[in-house]
């Protein structure tokens, strides 16, 4: 037999099979775990090739998510912001409420005042003190004058001198309103021409040119009169119409103001589309609010009369120290319908920014 044979044979004389030999033991060869750090470059290659594709995709959706909530900050902040101004808005509003009311019950859209000491023998006959006198303050309003006369003087007892008794300041108030004024200088005018057509009621030794003369200048004054009153008139009717109209704007635009602050903060829900067009009329009405003071204002300084002319028509004399001019009230709501318009165009910007 060969060597290294082994199996099963055939015998050449007995015809028989026999065994012969044993079968050599293989050696098991260790397998060898691969590990992700020995993955061969050629299939780092192709795994990389094959999920570059999946990696871009997560990229664009992390940048696209990232971007989503970047915007959602930035509207929630908007809103925030839109929200403060809405406040801010309202609160304006009611401010403006509040000056429109005091207009139009105000006597301080313009005024005049004027003081003057007594002379030396007035002081010394009553026995004042320095820096004593009189004054008048003069405010007008809306539909007539306060007068505020102030003296210094000292109470009086019978029997006592009149340096006697403690000093004080007796203050008196009067006025009229502009259409009594009118109807009585009319009724004046009326009298007056009707005394002047006949030239029997002329003062004894008075020539006739000399009574005629008297009636022209007479007339003369009574016209100014009612025209310097007149004038007053037609300024406090337009601050009044003014004022009104404005009252009735006012309102509407706080109303709307409400609303849309009971929006924001999710008090109420309604049509986004309605709510998106009072927006744009509270803004639009809130511009219009502050542009009609504005130029109802100005119109009513250039109806308002030359105020030293009431010292002529008047008759009196003119005091050599006094002050006139707009009042308060009319500053007030000059300077504040200013700052009205301001914040509407600020919300008007929010609210485009929101949107």
């Amino acid at each position: 037999m060969d060597d290294g044979a082994h199996g099963l044979f055939e015998c050449p004389y007995c015809q028989n099979e026999y065994q012969w030999g044993e079968a050599p033991r293989m050696k098991r060869k260790k397998r060898k775990l691969k590990t992700h750090s020995k993955v061969s470059t050629k299939s780092k290659i192709t795994n990389t090739g094959k999920n570059k594709p999946r990696t871009k995709a997560l990229d664009s959706k992390s940048k696209l998510f990232e971007r989503r909530r970047q915007t959602t900050r930035h509207k929630q902040m908007d809103t925030i912001g839109y929200g403060g101004i809405q406040v801010s808005s309202l609160f304006a509003t009611f401010a403006m409420l509040m000056l429109i009311f005091t207009g139009l019950n105000s006597d301080n859209w313009y005024t005049a005042d004027w003081w003057e000491e007594y002379d030396y023998e007035e002081k010394e006959y009553r026995g004042l003190s320095e820096d004593t006198g009189s004054g008048t303050t003069m405010s007008f309003g809306a539909s007539g004058v306060v007068i505020e006369s102030v003296r210094d003087t000292k109470t009086y007892n019978p029997g006592d001198s009149v340096k006697d008794g403690e000093e004080y300041k007796d203050i008196s108030y009067g006025g009229t309103d502009y259409n009594s004024m009118l109807e009585q200088i009319s009724a004046t005018i009326s009298q007056q021409k009707e005394n002047c057509k006949d030239s029997d009621n002329a003062a004894w030794g008075q020539t006739e040119d000399e009574f005629e003369a008297e009636c022209r200048d007479s007339l003369n004054d009574l016209n100014d009169r009612y025209d310097w009153y007149n004038s007053w008139d037609k300024a406090g009717s337009l601050i009044s119409i003014v004022m009104i109209i404005s009252l009735i704007l006012c309102l509407l635009v706080f109303s709307i103001k409400s609303i849309l602050l009971l929006h924001q903060v999710g008090v109420i829900n309604d049509n986004e589309d309605m709510l998106g067009k009072a927006a744009f009329f509270d803004n639009i009405l809130s511009s219009i609010l502050g542009g009609i003071l504005i130029i109802g204002l100005i119109i009513y300084w250039s109806l308002v009369p030359d105020f030293n002319h009431i010292f002529r028509i008047e008759g009196g004399y003119e005091p050599d120290d006094y002050s006139y001019g707009l009042g308060m009230i009319w500053w007030l709501t000059m300077i504040y319908s200013f700052v009205y318009i301001a914040i509407s165009v600020a919300g008007m910007g929010k609210n485009s920014q929101v949107a």
